[in-house]
């Protein structure tokens, strides 16, 4: 049965949808976006590609041992894989109700990610959200706005 609500009451309800649309309280997906971003970004070091796919180049120099036998681009120490996905010594991690903030201190990192011409180094992103993180972040921020709205 349909109820009447008055002017003021929609006004209210109206008032709180913005609020909750502009500012949401998903701190908790946040947290499940940020542990699924690592968990890519580590696949991503693991087949030595970018957050999108596509594949870096390739090392011009095979690495002597002990370092890097398998010879992949950015794991010669794994101290910028780990820096990344790990709480290690250069991580950069943060969680709020309206995002999260990933990231590394390491020195080099700058230049692989965006790669040097002055260097001759190739560009090697590493930073970065994939298709399914985006989907997942998309679809659970989402979620959890709707259910803040049903609840008023």
């Amino acid at each position: 049965m349909p109820r009447e609500i008055g002017i003021d009451e929609l006004r209210n309800f109206l008032d709180q949808t913005v609020e909750i649309t502009n500012r949401p309280e998903c701190e908790e997906v946040m947290k499940n976006v940020l542990e699924l971003t690592k968990e890519q970004l580590y696949l991503g070091f693991q087949a030595e590609s970018s957050p999108d796919g596509k594949r870096w180049p390739a090392l011009k120099n095979p690495r002597r041992p002990p370092r890097n036998q398998n010879n992949k681009p950015l794991l010669d120490t794994y101290k910028l894989q780990k820096s990344v996905t790990e709480d290690a010594e250069d991580h950069v991690e943060g969680v709020s109700n309206q995002g999260l903030t990933l990231g590394t201190y390491v020195e080099y990192a700058g230049v692989h990610q965006d790669g040097s011409t002055k260097k001759n180094i190739p560009q090697r992103k590493f930073l970065g959200f994939s298709e399914i993180v985006q989907e997942l972040a998309t679809d659970d921020v989402a979620s959890s706005v709707i259910k803040q709205i049903d609840n008023l």
